[in-house]
């Protein structure tokens, strides 16, 4: 379950920090592969997890573009479109993890964990959202308050995402490991 929880986690990473010199040296796809292939492990378990590795094998396809265009330069036009798509559905992804999270939490009698994922899931989530409505709102009206409120928002939103990083960190110390397969010899294979 930790090396699972690794693969989110660092997959989480690579989705998070954006590294460019011509293109996304730490690419979106690489880690929408890595959550997937964490949260399949974990599906075997609990069954969100499964619903976040089909989202996130989804993401690795759709976010394709993201390696070569950079979405903080773009404004307007079919990409922004796609840019708050791409958004949503990490917001979908988020969603299904948080659930897993809480599920695995609760299946490790872990009483800390379950309450601070409930708390980071009542504020990440709406404040995402608030995000996305915000954007919209701000294609048909150019007010200068909702920009200062955008800005706020942002950084609020880089807060949440470095909170849910130190939240994985904290699932994979906490969570126990299944003991590894070792092999026995027996009586007979002993050398005189």
């Amino acid at each position: 379950m930790k090396g699972a929880l690794g693969q989110i986690l660092y997959g989480y990473v690579f989705i998070f920090l954006a590294i460019r010199i011509g293109i996304d040296i730490l690419a979106d796809p690489i880690g929408y592969f890595l959550i997937a292939a964490g949260c399949y492990k974990i599906g075997e378990v609990i069954e969100d997890g499964r619903l976040a590795a089909y989202i996130s094998i989804g993401l690795i396809f759709v976010s394709i573009p993201s390696v070569f265009i950079d979405f903080n330069l773009v404004e307007s036009g079919p990409w922004y479109y796609y840019s708050n798509f791409l958004f949503a559905g990490e917001i979908v992804l988020t969603f299904y993890l948080f659930r897993m999270l809480l599920k695995l939490a609760a299946k490790n009698g872990e009483i800390g964990l379950i309450n601070r994922t409930e708390r980071l899931f009542n504020i990440y989530i709406p404040a995402n959202l608030l995000m996305i409505g915000l954007s919209a709102v701000m294609l048909v009206f150019v007010i200068e308050s909702l920009q200062i409120l955008a800005f706020l928002l942002i950084i609020i939103l880089l807060i949440l995402n470095i909170a849910f990083i130190l939240l994985l960190i904290a699932f994979r110390k906490a969570v126990k490991d299944e003991k590894p397969f070792a092999f026995k010899l027996g009586e007979g294979s002993k050398e005189s």
